[in-house]
């Protein structure tokens, strides 16, 4: 309820606002009275205050400081019954009044102050009544029409039908889930593009209701626009309201919250079959990665249903956030297994925006805090190597855009789908090769091909022995120390036993490398100059990540 509603009232009949014209809409929630000295520390936002001004009487600048606290604490006006104890409102508190745009009312002398507060209270008690009861009739409306089977498409419009302007329904992308018919025709027909962009530049927004404006590009004009979040567990999405015809229906902003609360639950059940479905994907490929699919035929079957074709050959290629960040739209202070999933989740839409620009076909899967993604692919040489240069661009257009650093590890192509299992080994061996060399933000092949082949060959238990025996004391240490000297060694080794670029992945001082080495050869026995014992240790380091 705005003031001018409530000066309409009887009891404000002889009632005149003599300054502060431009706030005549302000909202009014309540209506106070007082004479206290120290009223201000009693006012709420959204209240006309009533008074005689005895408080002030002899001091006519406190009541320009009042104007000025009340105008400053959002307070919806003033009113002054005059000819008692103030003779005249002062000409320089009406002048404040007006470069604040904060409204003063000049009150009739014999109209009790008492019953003025009674009858507005009453008109506004009256008014949140109604408001409560549209709030309720909204509600009940829009959530027929959801159970009723109804989609988000004709939700939106029986809105903006309702409301007389444009809506717009986003997801947290952002990308358009549904928008009224006004988005068909021009001048909204190029708006949705700025929108988006201006989504993007801002990725940090707090989901809470905002209002901006920008210009339409074609003609440029503002529009002003009103953004309600969509929040149910997280955060949904945002519903837009663009040049909102605030007088059009009563209680318009009530409408949207309404709107915005069943469009919520309209989402979570989306998300749940999503969500499911999802599930049923990433299990299928569970089971063809880790051998618990009977036959080829089932393989083939299943994979059909999420866009896996036999006839096609495949690619791996494993991504990973890189574990020095936490840029993501919410802070993790304690990594419980469910924020680990939601924000490898927010990972994966990301991931796929960027790769769906770019025109590659693929399907994506999750394992783990892993995402998984099989990209189509032919054998040979070009056609790796673009691969590998689009990943690089979308890597690097996700930092941008986000801040992001993620990894990937590729694998070699594979022409059947029961050797999925092949690719996604050599892909995630890539990325944990990355990793242990401390390397950030790469883009890593699978490069151990001949050697991982060959001791596939070999029975599992002679590789464990092998591999403990290379070892020896090293595996018993304590599991920080084991894996900074297993760190170091293998850094060392892979960088053919140079010590300074060594120190220099690692981020440590060369004496530091040197001792460490120097424990090692201690527990294991082995000299690492020797070429026989370096190799046995690399031959070892590869086993090891076989093992795991």
């Amino acid at each position: 309820m705005t003031l001018d509603d409530l000066l309409q009232i009887p009891v404000f009949h002889e009632a005149k606002m003599v300054a502060g014209h431009k706030g005549s809409s302000n909202t009014v929630t309540s209506v106070n009275m007082m004479d206290a000295p120290d009223i201000i520390d009693f006012l709420k936002p959204e209240e006309l205050l009533l008074t005689t001004a005895f408080a002030v009487k002899d001091q006519p600048e406190a009541l320009e400081t009042l104007v000025s606290l009340m105008a400053g604490n959002g307070c919806a006006g003033l009113g002054i019954k005059t000819k008692r104890f103030l003779s005249e409102i002062p000409i320089n508190v009406l002048k404040l009044a007006d470069r604040l745009s904060f409204p003063i009312i000049e009150l009739p002398l014999d109209q009790a102050l008492g019953e003025m507060l009674g009858q507005s209270l009453s008109f506004v008690l009256e008014k949140k009544t109604e408001e409560l009861r549209f709030a309720l009739e909204m509600h009940q409306s829009f959530s027929r029409m959801a159970m009723n089977g109804k989609g988000l498409t004709e939700i939106i419009d029986s809105l903006a039908t309702l409301l007389e302007c444009p809506v717009l329904l986003l997801d947290r992308k952002p990308e358009p889930l549904s928008y009224s018919v006004h988005f068909g025709h021009p001048p909204y027909q190029m708006i949705i593009p700025t929108i988006l962009r201006f989504y993007l530049e801002h990725p940090d927004l707090d989901p809470v209701v905002r209002q901006f404006c920008l210009l339409d590009p074609t003609p440029m004009r503002p529009i002003e626009i009103i953004a309600y979040p969509i929040n149910t567990d997280r955060h949904q999405g945002s519903l837009l309201v663009l040049n909102p015809l605030l007088k059009s229906i009563p209680l318009p902003r009530l409408v949207v919250e309404q709107v915005a609360n069943i469009i919520g639950f309209e989402m979570m059940k989306r998300q749940a079959v999503k969500e499911r479905s999802r599930r049923y994907k990433n299990e299928f490929f569970s089971d063809l990665i880790e051998g618990r699919v009977a036959s080829d035929q089932e393989i083939i079957n299943r994979g059909k249903n999420y866009g896996l074709l036999n006839s096609s050959p495949y690619i791996c290629v494993v991504a990973k956030e890189d574990q020095t960040t936490d840029h993501f739209p919410y802070r993790i202070e304690h990594r419980s297994a469910e924020d680990i999933y939601a924000k490898r989740d927010y990972l994966y839409a990301q991931l796929k925006y960027e790769f769906t620009k770019l025109g590659l076909p693929f399907v994506m899967f999750t394992k783990n805090d892993l995402i998984v993604l099989l990209f189509s692919s032919q054998r040979t040489e070009s056609s790796e190597e673009a691969l590998l240069k689009r990943i690089s661009t979308a890597q690097e257009q996700l930092y941008q855009r986000l801040s992001i650093p993620v990894s990937f590890g590729v694998g070699t192509p594979v022409e059947q789908l029961i050797d999925i299992p092949l690719t996604y080994s050599q892909a995630f061996d890539a990325l944990q090769s990355g990793f242990l060399a401390n390397m950030r933000m790469f883009v890593q092949s699978y490069r151990a091909k001949e050697t991982v082949d060959l001791l596939r060959l070999i029975n599992n238990e002679d590789l464990i022995e092998f591999w403990r025996d290379s070892f020896k004391e090293l595996l018993k240490k304590e599991d920080k120390e084991k894996e900074d000297l297993m760190k170091t060694l293998r850094v060392y080794l892979d960088n053919q036993c140079q010590i300074a670029e060594t120190a220099k992945q690692l981020y440590i001082h060369r004496n530091t490398v040197i001792y460490r080495l120097d424990k090692c050869e201690q527990l294991t026995n082995r000299h690492l100059r020797d070429p026989s014992d370096s190799l046995r240790l690399r031959i070892a380091f590869v086993i090891d990540s076989l093992l795991q």
